[in-house]
């Protein structure tokens, strides 16, 4: 009988970080488990876009809501945003903008990654402190220690370009190491113009960004410890779905960790410090406002300045025992946000979108992995995390020229009104958020194995959502439209999951497929907001050419998630594969008769493969369906369904240099993906309001030469 096992539990338990390849000596210990994540490997996989969230449509369950070329949120089974856990090199990095331009994947350049991972359905809580949606994790080049005293030089360079927008990318990664230390640098920058679409160019789309890295690692006997520290500079960025773009990302990311491994437990310490400085504009790379007879409107410029400054820590112990492993942990999230937006035309004009926000998350949890006879395999866990939150106290002045009458002197008695009422407001809050989880494995026979998960899961409310004081579209890249304001008396979210499945694998045939259900008690929605003061405030903004009215509210509501994704694969002979990922979700309110807001529609990606000695090509087809389900209170527009073909080709020059080619959307078709934002920005060929369109044919290539 064949066995899908996990040996060595530790080995097993940390598979997705090469940094942990220590050997240890303990028993070998089997557990029945089945296959819980997928990750693609991107010296395996041919990549064109610059966000690494695009790789996410390869995977079972997952998309991304694009709201940029750069700016691309993970959805996992219909949740994105702060409802996924994202981790790059096992750490989380918080968004330094309220509108999530600059999403978790964004500092984790396809240039520079190794692999990008998701957690398949039920997530362990070790995995993270708020997974509610699910679990990703991105893995970046880090360099290999040596086998002997002698220090040896050691790199990868990545060239790469595409038609699309005439965009390019070029980084080297170089190290220097032997068998106790690396030394290790990585540089890069990629840029690109306006995307083209089948029926013309977004305006608003081209990109510039800078990256370098410097990092080393020791190891000696049971000791190894990294230090990392990273300069993400985005230069500019268009984002046409959202109020503004990217004019500037400056980011300063730091990282170290350290990893006992002793005869039968292991200790991992790490900590992490991220500072974002984040400067948009609605007047830079995209027209600026307009009157009615067609010139500049200075009065509606507008910049903004955000700021993000989180430290996060973790500490875990691993313990092997007879039949499987132990895992407890503690860890840490602590981030500060601002946001002031301003007009660079009038210096007194001000708004602070979001003033000295906090928020922490401790949490700490127990796990434990372990075989239950030859033939089955247990996993269960539990975790708390204590969230608090807070804000400091806003201000703004929306009559900067002190005018006595008229709509600035209306406009701004409204915003104090309502900044008055945030500043007295209790907006200090504490939850105190519960999850667990569970799963069981059996080995049937017949090189079938049965799954079967359950789990509760948590997120305290974002800060987004609860302290955004005045109608505004601050709303962590919803991209709707609308104005929303928070709700500092927010309840947390708490979902109710099951999931049952199957993995099969056969001498030619392999089949991953998966059902689940997700029951969400006070899901944070947009409701039509009844409170007059917002509803007045919307309006007023409106007629002046600001934004719509009719804000919405976050409130707590009751949601479900359900559907089906499934991954296989086929070896039609030696050299042909024919593989396949399907995904169905549904979203749906309990409390009233809606569906939920952006879900991905139900979608299947088909390829055939064909691999010789040193070449390889794929044939590749992602078929969307009509996406019909939409969310009445956002106003969600429908979408058609469309197919895109694309073709790939690998040549392995030789072991160290491999070029290849292809292209993505080969038959050039014109389609609106449901996932991608309204337009925002002045586009000729693209109606204000209406769906960005998908991208055109584009020819791509890249080299990696490793040395």
């Amino acid at each position: 009988m064949k066995h899908f096992v996990r040996l060595t539990l530790p080995a097993c338990i940390l598979a997705a970080n090469a940094a942990y390849a220590q050997p240890q000596n303990v028993e070998e210990i089997i557990v029945v488990g089945v296959q819980d994540t997928h990750t693609v490997r991107t010296d395996d996989t041919m990549v064109a876009p610059a966000d690494t969230a695009e790789l996410l449509k390869r995977m079972p369950g997952a998309n991304v809501n694009k709201n940029g070329e750069l700016t691309g949120i993970a959805q996992y089974r219909g949740m994105y945003g702060d409802r996924i856990n994202v981790s790059i090199n096992g750490t989380h990095i918080n968004s330094g903008g309220p509108n999530a331009m600059d999403a978790p994947l964004h500092y984790a350049p396809v240039a520079l990654i190794e692999s990008l991972s998701i957690s398949r359905g039920i997530v362990p809580v070790s995995m993270g402190q708020e997974t509610i949606g699910g679990h990703m994790h991105a893995e970046t080049y880090s360099g290999e220690f040596g086998t002997s005293d002698s220090f040896g030089f050691a790199g990868r360079a990545y060239f790469g370009g595409q038609t699309v927008n005439d965009g390019q990318v070029g980084s080297a990664l170089l190290s220097v190491a032997n068998r106790n230390h690396i030394l290790r640098t990585f540089l890069m920058n990629e840029k690109g113009d306006n995307s083209e679409f089948p029926g013309g160019t977004i305006l608003s789309s081209e990109y510039d960004r800078d990256r370098w890295d410097i990092g080393y690692s020791y190891q000696r006997g049971n000791h190894e410890l990294s230090v990392d520290f990273a300069r993400n500079n985005t230069l500019q960025a268009g984002t046409a779905a959202l109020p503004m773009d990217i004019l500037a990302l400056d980011s300063d990311l730091f990282r170290t960790k350290y990893v006992y491994s002793g005869i039968d437990y292991r200790v991992t310490a790490q900590y992490s410090n991220d500072d974002i400085l984040h400067i948009m504009s609605n007047n830079q790379l995209r027209r600026p406002p307009q009157t009615a007879a067609g010139t500049p409107d200075g009065m509606r410029f507008r910049d903004a300045l955000t700021t993000s400054d989180s430290q996060g820590f973790s500490i875990k112990v691993e313990r092997d025992v007879d039949n499987g492993v132990w895992k407890v942990g503690i860890d840490g999230n602590l981030a500060e946000h601002n946001a002031l937006i301003m007009n660079p035309n009038v210096a007194a004009f001000y708004i602070d979108n979001f003033k000295d926000i906090e928020r922490d998350v401790l949490g700490v949890y127990v796990e434990r992995e372990m075989s239950v006879g030859d033939y089955m395999g247990l996993e269960y866990g539990v975790r708390y995390n204590r969230v608090s939150t807070d804000s400091g106290q806003v201000g703004a002045n929306l009559n900067p020229m002190n005018a006595t009458a008229g709509m600035p002197v209306m406009m701004n008695n409204m915003a104090q009104m309502l900044l008055n009422r945030f500043n007295t407001s209790d907006l200090s809050q504490s939850d105190g958020n519960l999850d667990w989880f569970t799963r069981l494995s059996i080995e049937s026979g017949f090189d079938t194995t049965w799954y079967v998960g359950a789990a509760r899961k948590s997120r305290a409310p974002s800060y987004q959502e609860r302290y955004l004081w005045m109608p505004l579209t601050s709303t962590g890249g919803l991209a709707d439209g609308k104005n929303y304001t928070g709700n500092p008396d927010l309840k947390p979210e708490v979902a109710h999951e099951i999931e049952v499945g199957f993995d099969y694998d056969g001498d030619a045939v392999s089949i991953y497929p998966r059902v689940f259900y997700r029951d969400v008690s006070d899901f944070i929605q947009g409701v039509p907001s009844t409170d007059m003061m917002s509803i007045n405030f919307a309006q007023m903004m409106a007629n002046m050419g600001m934004g719509a009215p009719d804000p919405l509210q976050f409130a707590n509501v009751d949601a479900k998630y359900y559907g089906f994704d499934v991954e296989a694969s086929f070896a039609l002979s030696n050299n042909f594969t024919l593989r396949s990922v399907a995904s169905i979700v549904r979203g749906k309110r309990k409390d009233i008769s809606d569906d939920l807001y952006r879900i991905s529609p139900d979608n299947m990606l088909v390829a055939l493969d064909y691999h010789r000695n040193n070449w390889s090509t794929s044939f590749e087809t992602a078929f969307y369906a009509n996406q019909d389900h939409v969310s009445a209170t956002n106003l969600e527009a429908k979408t058609s369904g469309y197919t895109v073909v694309n073709l790939t080709g690998r040549w392995n020059v030789s072991p160290d240099l491999e070029v290849g080619a292809g292209i993505n959307n080969l038959l050039d078709e014109e389609y609106e993906d449901h996932l991608a934002g309204y337009n925002r920005a002045y586009n000729p060929e693209i109606a204000t309001g209406s769906r960005l369109p998908g991208l055109g044919r584009s020819l791509y290539a890249r080299m990696m030469w490793y040395f």
